[in-house]
C-alpha cells in the first residue's frame, strides 16, 4: 500500500531502490484537464482553456524517485 502523496516534494521511501528519499513532482494533464479545456472552447473561452496547461489546479501530481526514477504516486486534483 502506498503512502497518501501531497501536491509537493516530500520524504519518502523507496520500495524500488530501498532508500528514503526527497521525492521529485512532476505535474501531468489528465483526461479531466483535457475535457474541461474542451468544454471553455466550446463556450468561446479559449484564454481559460490554455490557462489549465500553464498552471498546476487542473494537472495531476505524479510522485517519483530521484535515484531510480521509479514511480512513486499521485496527488489527484
Amino acid at each position: 500500500m502506498a503512502a497518501p502523496m501531497g501536491p509537493d516534494s516530500q520524504t519518502a521511501f523507496c520500495p524500488n531502490c530501498n532508500q528514503s528519499i526527497q521525492t521529485n513532482v512532476e505535474q501531468k494533464a489528465t483526461t479531466k484537464t483535457h475535457i474541461l479545456a474542451l468544454v471553455l472552447c466550446v463556450f468561446g473561452l479559449c484564454p481559460c482553456a490554455c490557462c489549465l496547461y500553464c498552471t498546476d489546479c487542473a494537472r495531476n501530481a505524479e510522485h517519483y524517485c530521484p535515484l531510480c526514477n521509479a514511480f512513486l504516486g499521485v496527488y489527484e486534483r
